[in-house]
């Protein structure tokens, strides 16, 4: 009896834990996905919406922000097991041109691979 109680204790973390669909308001995933590094400036298009609601981004795995943003520009490991994704927004020397480092949007996950903490490299 103890064990089917902690068992169905497990199932329901589980499926507490885990959030379902993702749905951004004024975000295309294509056009972000496709604008590389930024270079376009179409994901400059999308941050202030995006900022608004990093609620629904805070608390996502890995794995779900990568199918949500695709492959980050640029990951970055720090210490104890933590992880930032960068998501270049605006044009810059990642680009290859003589600008600065161009705006980044950044998602920082904890050790557990959950994004704890979302800002900017920069304000303008």
């Amino acid at each position: 009896m103890r064990i089917f109680f902690l068992w169905m204790v497990g199932i329901f973390l589980l499926t507490a834990c885990q959030k379902t669909e993702v749905k951004l308001d004024n975000f295309d995933k294509t056009l972000w996905q496709n604008d590389s590094k930024g270079c376009q400036n179409i994901r400059w298009q999308m941050l202030a919406s995006l900022e608004k609601q990093k609620d629904k981004l805070l608390g996502l795995s890995q794995e779900k922000v990568t199918e949500i943003l695709g492959k980050p520009d640029r990951q970055d490991l720090q210490k104890r097991n933590a992880k930032r994704f960068v998501y270049y927004v605006s044009e810059g020397s990642q680009c290859g041109s003589n600008k600065t480092e161009g705006i980044a949007l950044i998602l920082q996950f904890g050790a557990l691979n959950y994004v704890s903490e979302i800002y900017r490299n920069r304000y303008e």
